[in-house]
C-alpha cells in the first residue's frame, strides 16, 4: 500500500513538472493613418513574451505593430495552443486599442467570439487572455444574444474598468510599459508568488496586479478580472 501511494505522488509530481503554458503575445503601437497611436503597447507585449521566453516551462510568441495583423494573430494562437496538453495553460496576451466584445489590431478587429471559438478547439483544462487596452472592461460586453463565453473555463483579466483609461507610466520613472503591464511583469515574475512555491496561480497574481495598479493610479484604474475558471488555476511556474 506504502508502495501504491509513492507511485501515485510520483505520478502527480511528473505531471506537474511536464506541464506547459504556451503563449501568444501582441502590442500594437503604430496605428497608421488613424491618428490615434499608443507609446508603450509594443514595448509591453515584448516585456510579457521576454518573461515566457526565459522560462524553462513555457513557449511563447510575439507579433507587435505591422505584424500583429488578425491573421497573423489567430494562425500563431491555432499553432501554438495546439501543441498543449489537457493540463497545460494557453494564454493570449494583446495590448493596443479595444473595442467593446474585442481588440484592435493592426488591419481591424479580432473580436472575443473569435478568440473563444479558437481556444475551444483545444481540450485544455487552463486558459487565458490579458487585454491592456482602455475601457477595456467594455471587451466583456458582446452584442450577440445567448453570447456564452461566460461558460468557457477562460480567465481574462482586464485591465481596466469600462469607464476607466488603461494608464501609461510616466516618461520620467524610465519604464516602457503600461500600469497594468508594469505589475503584471512583476507578478508574472514572481512578486505575485504568496506562498512561495513556485506555482503562480490566477488568484495570486489578480491580487497582487489589482492592489498594485489602484494603489500606483491612486484608485483611477481597476483591472477586473471575469470568466469561468478555476481560482487556484497556474498560470506559469519556475
Amino acid at each position: 500500500m506504502r508502495r501504491l501511494g509513492l507511485v501515485i505522488l510520483l505520478s502527480a509530481f511528473v505531471c506537474l513538472v511536464q506541464a506547459r503554458t504556451y503563449v501568444v503575445c501582441a502590442g500594437i503601437s503604430d496605428y497608421p493613418g488613424t491618428g490615434n497611436d499608443l507609446r508603450v503597447s509594443a514595448y509591453d507585449a515584448q516585456a510579457i513574451d521576454n518573461i515566457f521566453q526565459k522560462n524553462k516551462y513555457s513557449e511563447s510568441v510575439c507579433y507587435t505593430n505591422a505584424n500583429a495583423t488578425t491573421t497573423n494573430i489567430i494562425e500563431a494562437m491555432n499553432t501554438m495552443f495546439g501543441k498543449a496538453d489537457e493540463d497545460d495553460v494557453i494564454m493570449l496576451y494583446f495590448s493596443g486599442h479595444g473595442i467593446p466584445g474585442g481588440l484592435v489590431c493592426y488591419d481591424g478587429f479580432l473580436y472575443y467570439s473569435t478568440i473563444y471559438q479558437v481556444m475551444r478547439k483545444f481540450d485544455v483544462r487552463n486558459k487565458v487572455i490579458f487585454a491592456d487596452a482602455c475601457f477595456s472592461g467594455k471587451m466583456r460586453y458582446s452584442n450577440q444574444r445567448n453570447d456564452s463565453r461566460s461558460k468557457d473555463n477562460v480567465m481574462l483579466f482586464l485591465s481596466s474598468r469600462s469607464t476607466e483609461l488603461s494608464m501609461e507610466m510616466p516618461r520620467q520613472t524610465g519604464f516602457h510599459n503600461s500600469l497594468f503591464t508594469v505589475f503584471l511583469e512583476r507578478g508574472l515574475r514572481g512578486g505575485a508568488d504568496i506562498d512561495r512555491n513556485r506555482i503562480l496561480t490566477a488568484n495570486e497574481l489578480y491580487t497582487y496586479v489589482h492592489e498594485g495598479v489602484v494603489k500606483a493610479s491612486g484608485n483611477r484604474q481597476h483591472p477586473v478580472m471575469w470568466g469561468k475558471f478555476d481560482g487556484a488555476m497556474p498560470v506559469i511556474k519556475w
